[in-house]
């Protein structure tokens, strides 16, 4: 009877065994059917109940961590994984996918370490090796990135994807993008279908500044996928860099189309409107990519540019705050604050933005330039001096010289900086000023009159002249340079040459009154009474409430 007990007992718990098996398999099972499903809540009570009836199953722990990195629950994941590793040490396949997760919850190199622990385990795991090279990449390692990439060509010598991300590598180094466009063409060598190196290549072809042959690839990208949104948006962008602007919208208009939710392709279709003027359409472009991007800092900064070109300068800072919350550090976004703000007359407020700017980027030359002005127009002629010297000290010769763009900045610094000294009466420093900016850009009749007017007040009557007569040359408002001309002569005794002066301002200007009155005055002092009266007759009939006349 005892013996018969003793086996008894075995078959019973043999029993329990295959109940607990299949109980397992069963819930495993489910858990599987439910991922096929897209039920993964379900899923993952499924496999939590498989591990309840078995707690060392690799394969559970492995397809819970897998349902939890679907639903973004990263830190649990990589706990579900490391379970299936613990329970199974050479399940490359858990090593791989903790990578996976790691990589997705931001921690790159813990990504990477998972990804080389599956390699140790399996060298030729072709998909460990592409995810450590894309990780190799976001993290800036180009150099382990593209070796990475070689490696996989090396066991798969057609993988046409490794090729263009080994692309998409060199291309973030400047001096390795004709290296890129090699690896780009090696990908499309080996799978001529494959739109996505046309559309990198062509990305790597505007870094290069090569814009017609972006072009012709994205052309080639639609050919062969004209459906794919990015490449008509891409191309969108390069048009707008050849100044194409009209055909930019077009190519916009279409990625739209295709994709209407593309808040890139809105806000690359406000830029090209904006470029061609059309500030109403770009306002709606802009409008519509905060509409399906909200937390855009640059559609907002966008906004608050077409706004400012409407001359809604309340509006404009309005914009602009908005952006300045989505990104606070942005010195532009708070100069072009600032900017507005002096638009609108407030000029205390437009300096405590200038002010914010400068502690953001003290070496930025546009808001010293900018802050300078308010001050002027505040009467704070020695602080605009300052500022105005501030950009002088942040651009130097040279790089005014080779960057129009700080040229400008530069220039128009010097020349405020020579206003603010006429103002201080400082006139031998505001000829230097005016000068100085005169020797970076020759061409502005502004400069060349203000420089006329300072060393008039210092009585270099000849020096003036030859500032006036420089002037008369330029495009400008050319009356009054002659008009100027004309008030120099007056004042050194040559009174029929100033009076040829006075006569050549109204050949151009017919209806200046000015140099009517200036002409009678002259008149007058010459003892040629009917003459002025005639003149004065003239000032009055374009303007009779001219009271000097």
């Amino acid at each position: 009877m005892i013996i018969l007990s003793i086996v008894f007992a075995m078959l019973n718990g043999l029993h329990g065994i295959l109940i607990a098996v299949e109980s397992y398999e069963k819930a495993l099972n489910e858990g599987n059917i439910f991922i096929l499903k897209q039920m993964y809540k379900e899923a993952l009570d499924a496999y939590e109940s498989a591990i309840l009836v078995k707690p060392t199953a690799h394969e559970a722990w492995y397809n819970k961590a897998v349902v939890l990195d679907y639903l973004g629950k990263y830190a649990e994941s990589v706990e579900s994984f490391e379970k299936a590793i613990q329970y199974k040490p050479d399940y490359y396949e858990a090593w791989y996918m903790k990578g996976r997760a790691l990589d997705h919850a931001g921690k790159y190199d813990e990504a990477v370490r998972a990804f080389d622990k599956a390699l140790e385990i399996k060298p030729d795991y072709i998909e460990a090796l592409y995810n450590k090279g894309n990780v190799l990449d976001h993290l800036g390692d180009i150099d382990a990135a593209t070796k990475t990439y070689d490696r996989v060509i090396q066991i798969k010598p057609d993988a046409y994807e490794a090729w263009n991300n080994k692309g998409l590598a060199l291309a973030r180094i400047p001096a390795s993008r004709n290296e890129a466009l090699e690896a780009y063409d090696k990908a499309i060598a080996i799978n001529p279908a494959y739109y996505e190196a046309w559309i990198n290549k062509g990305n790597c072809f505007v870094r290069l500044r090569r814009y017609q042959e972006a072009i012709h690839a994205y052309d080639k990208a639609i050919e062969i996928k004209p459906t794919e949104h990015a490449s008509w948006a891409d191309k969108g962008f390069t048009l707008a860099d050849l100044g194409k602007h009209e055909e930019a919208v077009n190519a916009f208009n279409k990625a739209i189309e295709l994709k209407p939710d593309s808040y890139a392709s809105w806000n690359g279709k406000g830029l090209a409107l904006d470029a061609l003027g059309r500030y109403e359409e770009a306002l709606v472009a802009y409008e519509k990519t905060i509409e399906i991007q909200p937390d855009s800092y640059g559609a907002w900064t966008n906004k608050g540019l077409a706004m400012s070109r409407l001359g809604k300068h309340a509006e404009a800072v309005v914009a602009y705050e908005k952006a300045l919350q989505i990104q606070p550090d942005s010195y532009e976004t708070m100069t072009n604050k600032g900017g507005e703000l002096f638009h609108l007359g407030r000029n205390e407020e437009a300096i405590k933005a200038f002010d914010r700017a400068i502690e953001l980027k003290p070496d930025y030359p546009q808001v010293w330039n900018n802050k300078g002005w308010a001050l002027l127009r505040l009467g704070k002629f020695t602080e605009a001096v300052k500022s105005f010297d501030k950009v002088a000290q942040i651009i130097p010769d040279g790089e005014a010289a080779g960057i129009p763009r700080l040229a400008k900045i530069k220039y128009e610094a010097l020349s405020n900086k020579g206003l603010a000294l006429v103002q201080l009466q400082n006139y031998q420093e505001a000829v230097k000023a005016f000068g100085k900016a005169i020797g970076i850009k020759a061409d502005v009749f502004s400069l060349w009159i203000n420089k006329g007017l300072a060393l008039q007040e210092l009585n270099e009557h000849q020096e003036a002249l030859d500032a006036f007569s420089k002037a008369t040359t330029l495009s400008g408002n050319v009356h009054e340079a002659w008009n100027y001309k004309g008030y120099v002569f007056e004042e050194i005794g040559k009174h029929q040459e100033a009076l040829d002066a006075y006569d050549k301002a109204i050949q151009i200007k017919p209806d200046f009154v000015i140099a009517f009155n200036n002409k009678g005055l002259l008149q007058d002092t010459m003892g040629n009474h009917l003459e002025a009266i005639e003149t004065y007759n003239k000032a009055l009939t374009i303007k009779p409430d001219l009271d000097i006349a």
